[in-house]
C-alpha cells in the first residue's frame, strides 16, 4: 500500500491568514487535496478537518506540522493526540521542533523518554500562552466595550478568501457540482452559512 505525506494547518481564527504555514507544506511538495486547513481555537481537538485527517491518515503515513501548537494548545491533548498518531503507526513532523519528530520503532528507550519530557514541557508552555493570550483578549474586549467600539467579524468573500481558501472552495464545489455530495454538505465542509455559501458560489462562478 502507499504511503503519502499529510499537512495540517491551524490558525485561531477566520481573520488570521494561514498563507505562510500553506507555503511550507507547499514547498515540501505535499498535494493541495492532502492539506488539511482549519481556522479554529486549539483550546480541544473538536476541529472537522483535523478530525477528517485522523480518518484518512493509516499506518505508514506522516503528517506534517508547522509546530506542536497547531496540534492542540491543551496540554493533555497534545499529548493523547501525539500518542494516538504514533499507535496507529503514523509519523508526525514538527518544523519548527524537529527533536518531536516521532521515529520508527528504531527509536530507543531514552530518546523516546527523552522526547516525552519534552514534548511534554513544550505542551505546558503553549497551554499557558493560550491561557494568557485568552486574558489579554478578554481584557482587550472589556476596554473596547468601555470605549463603545464595534465589534465584529468582516463579511466573508471570495475577493477576501487567501489562495488555500480558494483552492479548498474550489474543490468543494467541484464536488457538489459533480453530484458527489449536496449543497447542504458543501457548505458545512467549508464552514459557511448557507447565505455566505450561495453569495461566494456567484462570486466564483461570475469569475472564471
Amino acid at each position: 500500500m502507499t504511503v503519502k505525506t499529510f499537512a495540517y494547518i491551524r490558525v485561531s481564527s477566520k481573520e488570521q491568514n494561514e498563507a505562510r504555514q500553506y507555503d511550507e507544506m507547499k514547498a515540501l511538495g505535499i498535494d493541495d487535496r492532502d492539506i488539511y486547513i482549519d481556522k479554529a481555537s486549539g483550546k480541544d481537538t473538536n476541529r472537522p478537518k483535523y478530525q477528517a485527517l485522523k480518518e484518512n491518515v493509516r499506518a505508514g503515513d506522516t503528517v506534517v506540522f508547522d509546530s506542536i501548537t497547531r496540534l492542540s494548545r491543551n496540554m493533555d491533548d497534545v499529548k493523547n493526540e501525539y500518542k494516538w498518531f504514533t499507535d496507529q503507526g503514523v509519523l508526525l513532523r514538527f518544523i519548527k521542533e524537529p527533536m518531536l519528530n516521532s521515529k520508527t520503532d528504531e527509536q530507543g528507550v531514552l530518546d523516546r523518554a527523552i522526547a516525552d519530557v519534552i514534548l511534554t514541557i513544550l505542551a505546558a508552555f503553549s497551554q499557558a500562552e493560550r491561557e494568557s493570550i485568552r486574558d489579554r483578549q478578554r481584557a482587550g474586549i472589556e476596554a473596547a466595550k468601555k470605549r463603545g467600539k464595534h465589534l465584529g467579524r468582516p463579511k466573508k468573500s471570495y475577493a477576501t478568501m487567501s489562495a488555500a481558501e480558494r483552492q479548498d472552495f474550489a474543490n468543494e464545489y467541484n464536488a457538489w457540482k459533480a453530484g458527489k455530495q449536496t449543497a447542504v454538505e458543501t457548505f458545512q465542509r467549508l464552514e459557511l452559512t448557507k447565505t455566505t455559501f450561495y453569495k461566494i458560489v456567484k462570486e466564483y462562478e461570475g469569475a472564471q
